[in-house]
């Protein structure tokens, strides 16, 4: 997959007719059924499309699989059901599994649909934001949610340590610095949770690309993540560690946050529609993007792409139906007004001027969108291990068993020996 930043424009991609395999799907008619993975509020931001669509077309019903618990539980999920015959007709997948998605043909190319549509080029999908999920020029879907990772903070808790909110995100050795200084107020509170248990690794590289680093060289060929930007990054989650970051499951972290226990939360922006309806009174909820100390500073696109996996004609028009709606101005204004995702439709952001103005915290990730780039995911048949691999050495590191010194050269050999088996 090309890696490219958000909005850095390219050429079209090929038009193509689609192609894939012809499916027995359950249901008859105008029955279609969707899978996607949940948490975060968005089954019910995937409700909310489904009512408004229904709205204008009363003969399509969509009905729901039940949400897959990961992102990489809901690809395997699709290619099984894809073998066996009961693949519902809309997924959604992640935007770092998308090298895989195209290996298992776990979707169809939408290159010959995109074609026949004579007005494309003025329905919001920009090269950019269709570059999320475009990969050897085939379109293997259209972004659905769109999130990039970014800071939110208890104002009120840092201002009780000593801290200035508005100056929080100056540096990652000022962030780290902040978390200790809520840590020393006691009370069981914590200075931060830095997430690393995200799918995919995508906060490591989060902080990683912050720094101009990069998980492996532009060709795939050679690991880059262990050069000097791989060991501060480390040695930067090293110091969540020791500034007093238990090691805890997002869930009870979240927990934590919005019982006004943590100082600093590092996250997916699109969690802030449920922090604003738990957090309430509780404390002044803040949100900012991550420190970019280096000129080539950049952060992962997170979130999923929708998409199709039946060519069957008779299935493809009411299927393609609810992909435009979903993915068009009025499906993506609901999942950012419900999420706090970033807008996957250039024309949504006409719709969600006042959102904006009445959530400021939103803006935090809106305003990543220029350094936004690809959620990277390893070549080979082994970019799941390779993940959980990574994953087993951060933790080691955050919770201060390993140094950052021991780490890395482990780290490069144990993902050098799955690229190569």
């Amino acid at each position: 997959m090309r890696r490219r930043t958000f909005l850095t424009t390219s050429a079209a991609a090929a038009v193509a007719t689609a192609t894939g395999p012809k499916l027995a799907l359950a249901g008859s008619g105008a029955d279609i059924q969707l899978s996607f993975r949940g948490g975060g509020g968005f089954p019910a931001t995937v409700q909310a499309i489904i009512a408004a669509f229904n709205k204008r077309h009363p003969d399509i019903a969509i009905r729901t699989q039940t949400p897959a618990q990961n992102w990489d539980e809901q690809l395997q999920r699709t290619i099984l059901d894809l073998r066996t015959g009961r693949a519902p007709a809309l997924a959604v997948q992640s935007y770092n599994r998308i090298r895989l998605v195209a290996e298992q043909r776990a979707a169809v190319p939408l290159d010959g649909l995109i074609a026949a549509e004579p007005d494309w080029g003025s329905m919001g999908y920009t090269d950019a934001l269709m570059g999320m999920a475009e990969l050897d020029g085939r379109q293997w879907g259209l972004p659905l949610a769109i999130s990039n990772p970014v800071m939110f903070y208890n104002a009120d808790l840092l201002r009780k340590a000593g801290v200035d909110p508005a100056a929080v995100n100056r540096g990652w050795d000022d962030v780290v610095e902040a978390a200790a200084k809520v840590t020393a107020l006691g009370g069981d509170r914590m200075g931060s949770f830095f997430d690393y248990t995200a799918d995919g690794n995508w906060m490591f590289q989060a902080l990683l690309f912050s720094l101009g680093g990069r998980m492996m060289s532009a060709d795939d060929k050679r690991i880059a993540f262990d050069g000097p930007a791989g060991r501060t990054a480390l040695r930067i989650v090293r110091g969540f560690g020791e500034a007093g970051q238990i090691d805890m499951t997002r869930k009870q972290a979240d927990q934590l946050f919005v019982a006004g226990k943590v100082g600093l939360f590092f996250t997916s922006s699109r969690r802030l529609g449920n922090y604003l309806k738990t957090v309430g009174d509780r404390f002044t909820l803040g949100a900012a993007r991550l420190p970019a100390p280096s000129k080539h500073s950049r952060v992962p696109v997170g979130g999923g792409f929708l998409s199709i996996t039946t060519d069957a004609p008779e299935r493809q028009a009411d299927v393609w139906a609810f992909m435009k709606f979903a993915t068009g101005p009025v499906g993506q204004a609901i999942v950012v007004e419900r999420t706090g995702a970033v807008p996957g439709n250039a024309l949504a952001i006409d719709r969600l001027t006042d959102y904006y103005a009445r959530n400021p915290q939103a803006r935090a990730g809106l305003d990543q969108l220029p350094v936004m780039t690809g959620w990277y995911t390893f070549p080979g048949r082994n970019a799941i291990k390779i993940s959980n691999v990574i994953f087993e050495h951060l933790r080691s590191v955050i919770t201060l068993r390993k140094t950052p010194d021991d780490v890395l050269p482990a780290m490069r050999r144990d993902v050098t020996a799955l690229l190569s088996a």
